[in-house]
């Protein structure tokens, strides 16, 4: 399941505060019970911080399925292999724990968005998502707006991360259809994705992934 150069997040356990230290890595070399990852940064300050044996964290990465996949792991100790890393423990790919359900999963949240129509048709618009996930989203259109199912994109999204980092993302899309509004509800069009950087699907995903994550904390 998880493979050499995966990238993970690592959230600490047991902080003294409610927001939690989140930090980035990757996967550098794997053994039975143990995965050996480099010096992990931290996200909002993009510092390598001093990690002790027995530290415990919450891992997660995405996987080839685009699932998300969870996992309690501790330091276990140090070694160089070419790279100074740590050593981590792994449960094993039996005992991940499964987030995503489904192939991309799909979050209510107003993005920022900048929409092009390839053809010129449509004068170009900025609005705001309905929702969203690694294969598309659901955008609000503008009164009278001429969009149409079939119609091609170029598209522009501002994600917020909980870093406090935004990340650009742009994708070439297709109108899959529009829901026409009324005096009380705005006209919307179901957008998927045709053509995005895997690292920008990524970064949708891992923003789906951290606005459940708040979800569940409130209930």
């Amino acid at each position: 399941m998880i493979k050499i150069g995966t990238s993970l997040t690592l959230e600490l356990k047991n902080t003294e505060n409610d927001e939690s230290e989140k930090f980035r890595c990757k996967m550098v070399e794997q053994a039975k019970n143990f995965i050996f990852i480099d010096y992990p940064i931290n996200v909002k300050t993009g510092k390598t911080n001093i990690f002790f044996k027995g530290t415990e964290f919450e891992a997660s990465f995405v996987g080839s399925d685009q699932s998300v996949y969870c996992f309690s792991t501790e330091i276990k100790g140090k070694q160089n292999i070419k790279i100074p890393t740590l050593i981590l423990s792994y449960p094993g790919d039996d005992q991940l724990l499964r987030i995503q359900r489904r192939q991309y999963v799909r979050i209510e949240s107003a993005i920022d968005v900048s929409v092009h129509e390839m053809e010129g048709v449509v004068q170009p618009f900025t609005t705001v998502t309905q929702d969203i996930s690694g294969g598309g989203a659901s955008i609000l259109l503008p009164t009278h707006s001429a969009l149409r199912p079939s119609m091609e994109l170029d598209l522009w999204l501002v994600l917020p991360m909980q870093s406090g980092q935004y990340e650009y993302i742009y994708a070439t899309s297709e109108v899959i259809r529009v829901i026409e509004g009324n005096q009380d509800y705005r006209s919307t069009a179901s957008i998927h994705f045709t053509a995005i950087q895997d690292k920008d699907r990524q970064s949708i995903i891992r923003y789906c992934f951290e606005k459940q994550l708040i979800q569940r904390r409130r209930f």
